[in-house]
């Protein structure tokens, strides 16, 4: 029975700490980031996006286009490395490029209802 709990509690300790960790690499990328895309080819023009880093993880904080908002998701590598995806109503998007600790950069490609967009991304320190 003791045995049990001291197990039961243990398992309980190695998963909080596991879930609370945040990844050293992610750490330099961490933070609030403005976010500006710019169309080089369709009609899509230049759109800002709020964006947050937390362990990686991305996420939009603020942006709209055609009067929907933005929502992006995706994640940087430690190394850097960006993979985002991003809709607004029936419109989706998806970008690549490298952040290091002061900008981003990339490029992205996008899908509506009026046709394909796409284009170059930059994003510096909010």
């Amino acid at each position: 029975m003791i045995g049990t709990r001291i197990c039961a509690f243990a398992l309980v300790a190695a998963l909080a700490s596991i879930s609370t960790a945040v990844p050293a690499t992610a750490a330099p990328f961490d933070g609030s980031w403005q976010m500006v895309m710019m169309t080089t080819n369709g009609h899509c023009g230049q759109i800002r996006v709020g964006l947050a880093i937390s362990g990686g993880r991305i996420t939009s904080t603020s942006g709209k286009f055609v009067m929907r908002p933005i929502h992006i998701a995706g994640h940087v590598s430690g190394s850097g490395q960006v993979r985002m995806n991003g809709v607004a109503g029936p419109r989706k998007a998806e970008g690549t490029g490298h952040f290091n600790r002061s900008k981003g950069y990339g490029e992205w490609n996008g899908t509506g209802p009026s046709g394909v967009c796409s284009g170059i991304w930059t994003a510096v320190r909010a």
